[in-house]
């Protein structure tokens, strides 16, 4: 896995109001740090799902998750405020094809998504995906992505109000009104406290909570209103390129830049080392004429070329 690959994401998405899974989630990430502004709209996304299971650092599920998870993704909606004052509802993907005797996912992304993650301007998202996908929790997936937008910003400390920020997580369901955690101290020991721990231990951020209590008339104790977060981020120096697979991929294989940085984005060294092998020996026989077309067309990279090995 190349480290440090980044998911951008337009702020509207990351504030907005919609339920996923760990898994589901965790998909859609795969998907997302792929994506590329001049991307055709009919592109589809190859996960391996052996891939997010290693940088998740769990075992491979079983087909039948992905398949419900991949079924429960093509139905969710998300919802959200636009720039503009318009209310958007929108699915974040159209469908999803398992490539038989593999473990790869082609993943076709919504066309009303796709321009959350390409049209950024200065209002963005900027996620780690391997600290992304380590977290557990969805809830801490969610306040993960909150988090990332304040940890560039000087002041570093913001308030959230807690009826916003239980619809965003989905504890609040728009639709029936109904809270999962009614109770702060439910709502901060199954969120916050989770969210917590998995966040500062996992990932490239640290933080702190506390609430902020509104006024109440009479006796009794004060409700809560709003949850002040406090962001703690130190910005890591970009690595040099050093890796031996990488300037393979593109002296020897003849892959561009680009396109060895989403082999090494999307496959573990020990399945690109197998696969350059076997496309070496194939090439040392004489049965492929462009190599560099027959790389990308074995790792699932979209190629101009045409049919490159002979058989």
């Amino acid at each position: 896995m190349k480290k440090g690959v980044e998911i951008w994401q337009d702020n509207a998405l990351t504030l907005a109001r919609y339920e996923m899974s760990e898994t589901e989630k965790n998909l859609l990430y795969m998907v997302v740090a792929q994506v590329k502004p001049d991307d055709p709209e009919s592109k589809r996304y190859q996960v391996s799902v052996n891939q997010m299971a290693e940088i998740n650092g769990s075992v491979r599920l079983k087909s039948d998750a992905y398949k419900q998870a991949t079924r429960k993704l093509i139905g969710r909606v998300f919802e959200t405020t636009l720039p503009d004052g318009d209310f958007l509802q929108a699915a974040f993907i159209t469908s999803a094809r398992y490539k038989k005797g593999t473990d790869i996912i082609e993943i076709g992304l919504s066309p009303e998504v796709r321009p959350f993650y390409i049209d950024l301007n200065k209002k963005f998202t900027k996620l780690q995906l391997a600290a992304a996908i380590s977290l557990n929790s969805a809830y801490a997936k969610r306040i993960y992505e909150l988090l990332c937008m304040y940890k560039n910003m000087a002041d570093k400390t913001f308030r959230r109000n807690l009826i916003d920020l239980k619809t965003m997580l989905w504890v609040i369901d728009p639709k029936t009104g109904k809270d999962s955690y009614p109770s702060w101290t439910w709502f901060q020991r199954n969120v916050l406290d989770i969210a917590t721990k998995e966040i500062n231990g996992h990932t490239d951020l640290t933080f702190n909570y506390k609430p902020v209590y509104g006024d109440r008339p009479g006796r009794g104790r004060k409700p809560v209103v709003e949850v002040e977060f406090e962001v703690f981020y130190k910005a890591k120096p970009e690595p040099v390129q050093t890796s031996s697979v990488h300037e393979r991929l593109v002296k020897q294989f003849r892959l561009r830049v680009d396109q060895a940085d989403q082999v090494l984005a999307l496959h573990s060294t020990e399945t690109i080392n197998r696969q350059l092998y076997d496309i070496q020996t194939k090439a040392a026989d004489g049965k492929v004429k462009n190599i560099g077309s027959y790389t990308a067309k074995v790792f699932g990279l979209e190629t101009k070329g045409k049919e490159v090995v002979n058989q």
